[in-house]
């Protein structure tokens, strides 16, 4: 027995919306013209994906992502501890990101013409993102990731978060309107009919 997307509606609460939901990776024409639209998304979105590559890196990267257990850990210090309070990512200091980047694979250069930038540049480590303290948006953006994952679109491999998920939940986090109902509906065993 399945329900219609009116009755999930019903129970759910959650939007139908008019910007469909979509899992992806913008492309770098997109985020240039979401730098010139919308800087405060843009911003958003490279701080989470810093955080996200740098948790992926420290707990090891699972199909192409971070489990979600590692995430919310990383996010949210103590989530494990029964007896320590939960506080949010606190900066991370000199010594332990010179610790992370030694313990790295290596940096990466380009090989050929990559978008703007030229063969043989090397790009520098993310792990230095940790110094800065996290944002109240980004760390939402990060719970909701969670959420979206856990509760939502529930999607293989299970328990694994990747990247393609960080866009719509900054869209989420500075509270665009998107389409979650139907992207449950459509990965949902228990949503029968629906169009």
């Amino acid at each position: 027995m399945g329900l219609a997307l009116h009755e999930l509606y019903e129970v759910s609460e959650l939007v139908m919306g008019d910007a469909p939901y979509e899992e992806y990776v913008p492309t770098f024409e997109e985020l240039h013209l979401l730098k010139k639209e919308d800087p405060q998304v843009y911003e958003t979105y490279w701080e989470v994906l810093y955080h996200f590559h740098i948790c992926g890196q420290i707990s090891s990267w699972r199909n192409r992502g971070v489990k979600q257990m590692p995430w919310a850990s990383y996010l949210f210090n103590g989530i494990n501890e029964k007896d320590s309070p939960v506080t949010s990512l606190a900066p991370c200091t000199d010594e332990k990101i010179a610790e992370r980047i030694d313990a790295s694979v290596s940096s990466y250069t380009t090989e050929s013409n990559e978008d703007t930038f030229r063969p043989d540049t090397v790009f520098e480590s993310f792990h230095h993102q940790a110094q800065v303290p996290i944002s109240d948006r980004a760390l939402l953006a990060g719970f909701l990731m969670l959420w979206l994952k856990r509760c939502v679109v529930l999607t293989l491999p299970h328990e694994v978060i990747v990247a393609d998920v960080i866009y719509p939940a900054v869209l989420l986090a500075y509270g665009r309107s998107i389409t979650l109902l139907l992207a449950m509906g459509r990965n949902s065993k228990w949503v029968t009919g629906s169009g």
